[in-house]
């Protein structure tokens, strides 16, 4: 008997960091808790938003340079606006596991998650000091 489930592979490049953010923005955008915060995205513009995000994860997983945003204010005003409260957190970082497991395997994909989980530890202090 064969998966009908795609092998995953090694996190390891640009390319895979592109399609990773991708499919969990798909997901975040409509998922019943996320979506309204994501909501933004569909006037600033998605497909900028994506580089941009892909430009920090690349900065994260891989030390390139490329990301030139301000990561924890962006953070800070999207709670003045939708309230980033611990239950969107949580969902957030559930989401980004899965899509993570979904396409990959290896060190750099459990970077990308162990990653996600101090990052999400760090905006809930930014944001609502929790």
């Amino acid at each position: 008997m064969t998966s009908s489930r795609p092998r995953r592979t090694e996190l390891s490049s640009r390319a895979d960091i592109d399609r990773l953010v991708r499919v969990f923005y798909e997901r975040a955008m409509v998922d019943p808790l996320l979506a309204p915060v994501f909501e933004v995205l569909a006037i600033v513009g998605l497909d900028e938003h994506l580089v941009v995000v892909g430009d920090f994860w690349e900065q994260i997983l891989f030390r390139t340079t490329r990301y030139q945003g301000a990561f924890i204010p962006v953070h800070r005003a999207l709670h003045g606006k939708y309230d980033l409260t611990p239950e969107r957190f949580e969902r957030w970082r559930v989401l980004w596991h899965e899509s993570v497991d979904e396409l990959f395997a290896g060190v750099d994909a459990g970077r990308a998650k162990s990653k996600a989980d101090a990052m999400v530890v760090s905006l809930r202090r930014a944001t609502t000091g929790a």
